[in-house]
């Protein structure tokens, strides 16, 4: 076969293979300098905690943790908030959560008690300038006079948290809305964040950040 038709079949033979290999490179160098979508499941918890912290810092002391349902607010977000907190100044962790009453598992709070002439008396934790407010205490006292223990509270603390995991099914959900003031959002359903953000616009209390 003459030099001159084996070169020609060689290099189109070369360019068959040739071609797809530099397609395959090509793409998958523009997929490995392609800029990574946010996952809300791959950002550490740690993360997420830091800069909850640096806007509760920022704001006034009394502050909402609002969510409907638990899986969007387990008790380890206001647990780990309220020991960072206590560690910058005096820290008032209130339990909204009346179904479990966590707080007070959370700390080994006694809450099944209280003496009949208590009024406002928060919980000393372990953790030095933490105190709880067990839900359980909304029960015995027969009502939720929400403000006036947010009134006592506010001259003796310099942080006030109020743990809500289900705010939005809450029979005194307006009250709590319209005491806090201001709040953090912790829900990953749109339909359900809209439900809040409504219920809390309605009371006037402001959203700081949505988690």
């Amino acid at each position: 076969m003459p030099l001159g038709p084996l070169w020609i079949y060689l290099s189109v033979g070369g360019a068959v293979v040739l071609f797809p290999l530099l397609i395959f490179l090509f793409k998958s160098t523009k997929k490995r300098n392609a800029p990574s979508k946010p996952n809300k499941q791959s950002i550490p918890q740690n993360a997420g905690i830091q800069q909850i912290l640096e806007v509760l810092q920022k704001s006034n002391s009394l502050v909402l943790l609002a969510a409907s349902g638990l899986t969007d607010l387990p008790v380890t977000i206001p647990v780990n908030l309220a020991v960072s907190l206590a560690g910058t100044g005096s820290c008032l962790l209130i339990d909204l959560d009346s179904k479990r009453d966590a707080l007070a598992k959370v700390f080994e709070v006694d809450s099944s008690k209280i003496e009949t002439h208590l009024k406002i008396s928060p919980v000393p934790t372990e953790f030095k300038n933490l105190s709880v407010w067990p839900a359980r205490y909304f029960d015995l006292l027969k009502q939720m006079n929400l403000r006036s223990l947010l009134d006592a509270a506010n001259k003796k603390y310099d942080h006030i948290l109020l743990y809500a995991p289900y705010l939005t099914v809450l029979a005194d959900r307006k009250q709590i809305a319209s005491c806090s003031k201001q709040a953090i959002i912790f829900c990953k359903d749109d339909e359900k964040s809209t439900q809040l953000r409504r219920l809390l616009k309605t009371c006037d209390c402001k959203i700081l950040l949505e988690a």
